[in-house]
């Protein structure tokens, strides 16, 4: 019985915080993600994504710095350049097929109400 209650009230903070798209409960959601970042144990998987983030963001930086230190301002806008044609079209895709999911998600939701 208790797991039981206990499950739904888990249940039901997922569902709120789910919900939160009103100004307080926004800053109560981010609060809580910079609280809890440091609180629960990494896994091995999230130490290596993040050290590959890290190398990738850090790589790139230094090697804007170095082309500007070596070459003058005109490499590192055309690098700079060259990774927004390149990442560019990756984001725009991601956004495109994230925007297409919701829109489905909602098209179901709105059948199931329906009926």
């Amino acid at each position: 019985m208790k797991n039981r209650l206990n499950r739904e009230r888990w249940r039901h903070d997922v569902e709120a915080r789910q919900r939160s798209v009103v100004f307080p409960d926004t800053v109560q959601n981010e609060v809580r993600f910079w609280r809890n970042l440091g609180k629960q144990g990494w896994t091995t998987t999230s130490k290596i994504g993040l050290v590959v983030l890290g190398i990738f963001v850090f790589g790139a930086l230094a090697t804007i710095l170095l082309a500007v230190l070596s070459q003058g301002p005109t490499a590192a806008w055309v690098l700079v350049l060259a990774m927004l044609l390149v990442w560019g079209p990756i984001f725009g895709l991601i956004a495109w097929a994230t925007r297409r999911t919701l829109r489905r998600i909602d098209d179901r939701r709105a059948k199931t109400h329906k009926l």
